[in-house]
């Protein structure tokens, strides 16, 4: 029993340095990316049209650049949660890479299906003077988000 709770906290602490090295290493990322981006060969923040093949290669690669910074934190959060969950094999870290990202990309329409079930033409959960029944409905519909989240997490 000893062992295992030693194996928890050492599982916490080095998911803990992985993401104060990922803190630590933002900012130079950061302003590899800016750099990158403002370039003269690039030159991604330019407004012209995009009409030769040069330039639609230019503009993905301004695209790819920009999403180097979520991926960089999504990997190193999904490195970290492998370890807390002990799955430190190349296959358990890549599924919770994988958890991950597929959990970032679905939050946002989760959260739009929740606003619209809570909206006054459907459950009308900020209007006054409804049942008890219709708030344990809206408590129900707003704790979705949580449980998504935490069953991804787990499931990764």
């Amino acid at each position: 029993m000893n062992k295992k709770a030693q194996f928890i906290v050492v599982s916490i602490m080095v998911a803990v340095i992985i993401f104060i090295m990922a803190m630590i290493l933002i900012e130079p990322v950061k302003e590899s990316i800016d750099i990158a981006r403002n370039d003269t060969a690039l030159n991604c923040s330019s407004t012209v049209a995009y009409d030769s093949i040069a330039q639609v290669t230019t503009k993905a690669t301004c695209v790819v650049l920009d999403v180097g910074m979520f991926y960089f934190i999504s990997i190193c959060i999904a490195v970290g949660l492998a370890f807390v969950s002990g799955k430190k094999s190349i296959t358990g870290v890549l599924t919770s890479i994988f958890v991950f990202i597929v959990v970032v990309i679905l939050i946002e329409p989760v959260k739009e299906f929740i606003i619209l079930a809570r909206d006054s033409s459907h459950l009308g959960c900020g209007s006054a003077g409804i049942t008890v029944g219709t708030n344990m409905t809206c408590i129900f519909v707003d704790l979705w988000l949580f449980y998504f989240v935490v069953i991804s997490i787990a499931s990764g």
